[in-house]
């Protein structure tokens, strides 16, 4: 890779009309077109694809990722155009806004070369993913995308006028952080800060009316864009006509012209809690302004910036002070009965229905938020609590279960037994309360993407989600360590309760087994009774015998399965039979009748005949009783089709678990 030289100056005046500041290019690198092509493995992984160009991961000699983004047109004007870029995005040096690393300008090869960002942009996490987004990610998002705007406009020597800020140039790193992209229409500005074109250019329902009107772009014409990115983040809408003729940005100007109570009726549910109500106030405003058309009256964005840091601030004391407060008095929380029972009915929102139960959300006066499971068949009923801590993100989960009929001593006993099992793949059981009135109350980690179930089959509100060979097998395989893990813990410890619906997601779609070992506060004949309809519940299991290791086995059988098929185990159409339904067809037309679809489109070659192999081991696993593998021999199969199979872009990634007691040692993907 040769240092650059001055190409792009050269290149850029070549044309009197363009007026450009010397590029400060020093730190940027020139790439040959035989380099990229290297780097691209020839092109092999393209990762986007727009109306200039298409764009390929790649790999640097230092191992780090880059993006590559390639034009489709070679012509001179192509060339001046990506050079402006260039110019433009080497000038800026800020941790929101992705890196410039080089660029090719030969003959016919038009490349620009940034870091490579690996989730995405906003434009997909807000329109097409089912995972909640929490009311503090989107304001830190919001946050550091006007930081790097406030820079931009008004801490650099010469300063950028973006052009085209919208969901979809926002792009988000590993820990969801923001990286304003795409500088292909942003301007060097002069000391007055605005410059006059005869060529509008910007995204529709974006763009400045203003600037459309006048031509005249200016820092507030960023301004603009940003409160629809704004205003689209917090309803997760986007910003186009709906079917009454009217914008976004038209409907939300109506709704604040008639108050905060209409506004709100806009914003996500997700985030719409009475609780957040002061924030979403302070949001609302601040995206009132920015939609102004009093151009002077809209706010810059370093002060734009520092609004949204003061209403993250003051969303994280609100959340200390809910956490504070409940952890002081946590021997004495008044969730009786009785009251639970009054909100369900006047006030509860369905949000989840299971086999014990359907799962309810409500808003206490104080704001608080509930999640409440009313289990049936169980002869009780609980709740779960999102629950504020001090640490960042950090929320709890509190289930409420009443009616089982247990002393208490008894009840810590095995609640005792329960925390004992420690693992990283298991959803920790933190805290248990046995109170005056034998309410039992048991705190957990709060698992925030929801659970498997809701991914393969959808909730009700959601749709299924897509997940492709590895993160199926990186799950099962998850799954199995953290049964592996139970099992060690002692020669009768289970879980007892296998199902989609108790592996839960972290927020980075890490499997985590839940609910591990509460088959042991009711007795046999409710929960035989409760869980025999799931299809999960090993055919030995009945209410005169206990759960065994070998149940579990077959129970995650029946996981694996439902897994590979995308299919309910409880389908009317099985016949009440998993495995019995696939032993019914062919092998030969397993890839047309048993297989998810999507699977099967997605694996060929290796990967397929993996797949195939797969589902001979959730076939022995639901074998006789004294046939089944053990769940070490299942984890250690798994790993090895997984392995074998691995589609190429993967790369798999090992570490030793130990099980104590157990004399195993695993390795996880």
């Amino acid at each position: 890779m040769d240092p650059p030289d001055n190409n792009l100056i050269e290149l850029l005046h070549e044309n009197d009309q363009l007026k450009w500041t010397a590029c400060n290019s020093h730190n940027i690198k020139r790439f040959s077109e035989n380099e990229i092509e290297k780097i691209t493995s020839k092109y092999r992984t393209m990762v986007g694809q727009g109306a200039f160009g298409k764009v390929y991961a790649g790999t640097l000699e230092d191992k780090s990722m880059v993006a590559v983004k390639k034009l489709d047109h070679n012509d001179s004007k192509m060339k001046q155009c990506l050079a402006k870029e260039i110019i433009v995005h080497s000038q800026i040096n800020h941790r929101h806004v992705t890196r410039l690393i080089g660029y090719c300008l030969e003959e016919n090869a038009l490349m620009m070369v940034t870091e490579y960002i690996p989730n995405g942009n906003l434009n997909d996490i807000l329109h097409r993913d089912v995972r909640p987004i929490s009311l503090d990610t989107r304001l830190r998002i919001a946050m550091e995308c006007a930081q790097a705007l406030g820079y931009m406009h008004s801490q650099m020597y010469t300063p950028v006028i973006h052009g085209d800020i919208k969901p979809a140039n926002i792009l988000l790193d590993h820990n969801l952080s923001a990286k304003i992209s795409d500088f292909g229409i942003s301007r060097l500005v002069n000391t007055d800060n605005t410059l006059y074109t005869m060529h509008v250019m910007g995204s529709i329902g974006y763009m400045d009316p203003l600037f459309v009107r006048t031509g005249h772009l200016t820092p507030k014409s960023d301004v603009y864009s940003f409160g629809v990115v704004l205003l689209e983040m917090f309803a997760r809408k986007k910003a186009k006509t709906d079917n009454d003729g009217l914008s976004l940005i038209d409907s939300f100007i109506i709704a604040l012209s008639k108050g905060f109570r209409r506004v709100r009726e806009m914003f996500d549910a997700e985030i719409s809690d009475l609780g957040n109500t002061k924030i979403l106030e302070g949001i609302a405003k601040l995206i009132g302004e920015c939609l102004g058309m009093e151009i002077h009256k809209r706010p810059e964005m370093t002060n734009v910036a520092e609004r949204l840091q003061e209403l993250r601030r003051a969303h994280h004391q609100g959340q200390e002070r809910v956490g504070l407060f409940s952890w002081g008095r946590k021997n004495k929380l008044d969730f009786s009965a009785k009251r639970m029972k009054g909100l369900l009915e006047s006030r509860g929102q369905v949000i989840g229905q299971g086999l014990l139960g359907k799962m309810y959300k409500v808003t206490l006066d104080s704001g608080t938020v509930l999640a409440m499971k009313r289990m049936k068949g169980l002869g009780g009923w609980s709740n779960c609590l999102p629950f504020a801590t001090t640490e960042r993100e950090g929320i709890m989960a509190l289930k409420l279960i009443e009616n089982v009929d247990l002393l208490e001593a008894e009840f810590d006993r095995r609640i005792a037994t329960i925390k004992g099992i420690k693992s990283e793949l298991l959803v920790p059981l933190h805290w248990h309360h046995f109170g005056n009135s034998g309410e039992k109350i048991l705190m957990y980690s709060y698992m925030p993407m929801g659970s498997l179930s809701a991914l393969l089959h959808g909730n009700g509100v959601i749709g299924k989600f897509k997940l492709d060979w590895e993160q199926r097998t990186t799950i099962a395989l998850t799954v199995a360590h953290g049964l592996a893990a139970i099992h060690s813990a002692g020669p009768r410890a289970c879980h007892g309760n296998i199902k989609s619906s108790n592996v839960l997601l972290t927020n980075d779609y890490e499997a985590r087994l839940s609910e591990h070992g509460l088959y042991t506060l009711v007795n046999m004949p409710s929960f035989v009774a409760a869980t025999r309809v799931s299809g999960y519940l090993a055919p030995e299991v009945t209410a005169d015998t206990r759960v065994t290791k070998e149940a579990d086995v077959y129970s995650i059988g029946i996981l694996l399965i439902e897994l590979l098929t995308a299919r309910e185990p409880a389908d009317a159409a099985l016949r009440g039979n998993f495995s019995r339904w696939v032993h019914s067809i062919a092998r030969e037309d397993w890839k047309k009748k048993v297989f998810d679809a999507e699977l099967v489109r997605q694996l060929q070659g290796a990967a397929a005949k993996g797949m195939e192999q797969f589902l001979h081991l959730p076939m022995d696993c639901c074998t006789s009783y004294d046939l089944r593998p053990t769940i070490y021999e299942v984890a250690s199969r798994i790993e090895d089709i997984a392995r074998g199979s691995r589609a190429p872009r993967g790369t798999l990634y090992r570490r030793a678990i130990h099980y104590p007691g157990s004399g195993k040692e695993c390795f996880s993907l």
